[in-house]
């Protein structure tokens, strides 16, 4: 096959330019507008995940009563265990051309695949509504310094957040890609400073005093599932910003870049956020911007919560992005920019309880292990999925409704299901963290938390046994080619 993407501009294809809004949808991406190589995912990866919310989740690890030695090593353990699971959910791009929560018909059945889709949704409208508490908390303390102290300045702080992540979410692909890359390079200066300001203030003698837990394994297993979270939190996104490529693109390169990228960026900011939170005593408490005026110089203030903006907006733009298409995927008879409208308004709801009623630190933390109940058995089906099949899909049935490969029967494709919700249900009863104790961990087992190691393996598991004899996978699987044009219409 000729690779159409070889000779393309850097800055895209005519339906994908960089400040140009992007013309595709879910549809899969025809071969005339493939283009890009692993390595821009490398640089995206750094950008959209070098913020303060990282930050935060580092201090979450150290807050579960861990010495500041054993929360860095949970950060390095559960980061790289969740960089590997969302480097393996991004290779399925190139090989279907759609966004990554689309991969799901293929596993779970055209109809079937609206359970995860619609959950999906739901993780990624939560996302987005997280990072804009943290940037709107940022330019809201910026404009109070400049002498604005109004009572709507959260509001007028969180418009313009909103407006700044809707106008590039619209534009797309390209422009993210683009964006993130240059958005990297300052934030780690910035977050670099950040780390040389605080480290005179932690002392790591005294580290191991915080230790509210008892630094038990099991405590340090907790802690480990909860930095686990964040980065497969991504996991359903993440075939969003590959799916460009040209389908021989090596999926092994694509892992390692997309994963590798996240790596660095997750493991910087989150040893940042446990020194800080070392400095102060274990917690950055539910504001935790504020806390910034502790250790740093008023010079430095202001750059590094212009950082902080621009991170929360690099962060939330992926996360708008991905919540347009997820609309889209089920089904609802709108366009790109509909979408995002209604995600906005979700966003300033979602603003609205953490400003009257919400305890941000505290609703994060049960967000990040809400997360791994339905992320982490959807990630070993879809990956499972994907190498049952050798990475070949039929995508002249993708698109289609009521008929092709992945309808299935009436719709819906059991292994798919019945191994999400065994996973799901084997997440709950190995949960032993702050948001769930089960039943099974606390009384029986008297263990840390396993949840995600256990949704994991028994969805994975589950959906090999039950789909490599099914007559259906074997139907929908036989006599497809790698790379086939698909139809450029969205069904």
């Amino acid at each position: 096959m000729a690779n159409h993407g070889k000779h393309e501009p850097r800055n895209g294809v005519e339906a994908d330019k960089a400040w140009s809004v992007e013309q595709h949808g879910i549809d899969p991406i025809p071969l005339k507008d493939r283009h890009g190589t692993p390595a821009e995912l490398f640089k995206m990866w750094i950008g959209a995940n070098t913020n303060y919310v990282v930050v935060v989740t580092g201090a979450l690890a150290l807050s579960q009563g861990l010495s500041l030695w054993q929360a860095l090593g949970a950060i390095l353990v559960g980061n790289l265990l969740g960089c590997f699971v969302l480097g393996l959910t991004t290779i399925m791009g190139p090989r279907t051309g759609t966004s990554g929560i689309m991969t799901s018909r293929s596993s779970f059945g055209q109809l079937g695949s609206f359970l995860p889709k619609a959950v999906s949704l739901i993780s990624a409208l939560s996302w987005f509504s997280i990072n804009s508490v943290v940037a709107t908390q940022a330019l809201e303390t910026l404009l109070k310094m400049g002498g604005f102290h109004s009572h709507a300045v959260v509001w007028i702080s969180l418009a313009i957040i909103l407006v700044a992540e809707i106008l590039l979410a619209i534009f797309g692909h390209a422009t993210i890609i683009a964006a993130e890359k240059w958005i990297a390079v300052a934030l780690a200066i910035l977050f670099g400073g950040l780390a040389a300001f605080v480290l005179p203030h932690t002392s790591f003698a005294a580290a191991s005093a915080i230790n509210h837990g008892g630094g038990s394994f099991n405590t340090w297993l907790i802690a480990m599932g909860i930095v686990f979270s964040y980065p497969i939190g991504w996991a359903n996104f993440a075939s969003d910003y590959s799916r460009y490529f040209p389908a021989e693109t090596s999926w092994k390169k694509i892992a390692l870049a997309a994963g590798g990228g996240q790596f660095v960026a997750l493991v910087f900011c989150e040893v940042i956020g446990v020194l800080f939170a070392t400095a102060l005593g274990g917690t950055l408490g539910d504001d935790p911007v504020s806390q910034l005026g502790r250790f740093l110089p008023t010079w430095f203030i202001v750059p590094l919560l212009f950082a902080i903006i621009l991170g929360g907006i690099a962060a939330n733009v992926p996360n708008g992005y991905t919540a347009g298409l997820g609309l889209l995927a089920l089904r609802i008879p709108i366009n790109r920019v509909t979408s995002l409208t209604i995600i906005a308004l979700f966003t300033l709801c979602f603003r609205i309880v953490t400003v009257f009623y919400g305890q941000f630190f505290d609703m994060y933390q049960v967000f990040l292990n809400y997360m791994v109940f339905w992320t982490a058995p959807w990630a070993a089906i879809v990956i499972v999925d994907y190498f049952m099949r050798d990475g070949r899909y039929r995508r002249e049935d993708w698109m289609k409704w009521g008929s092709g490969a992945y309808w299935y029967n009436g719709g819906i494709f059991w292994p798919g299901v019945i191994a999400l919700i065994t996973g799901t249900v084997a997440c709950v009863a190995f949960s032993n963290s702050p948001t769930y104790v089960s039943p099974l961990m606390h009384n029986v087992l008297g263990w840390g938390d396993l949840s995600f190691e256990a949704g994991l393996l028994l969805a994975g598991l589950t959906y090999f046994v039950l789909a490599r004899r099914h007559p259906l996978f074997h139907k929908s699987n036989s006599h497809v080619p790698l790379s086939a044009e698909v139809p450029s219409h969205s069904i």
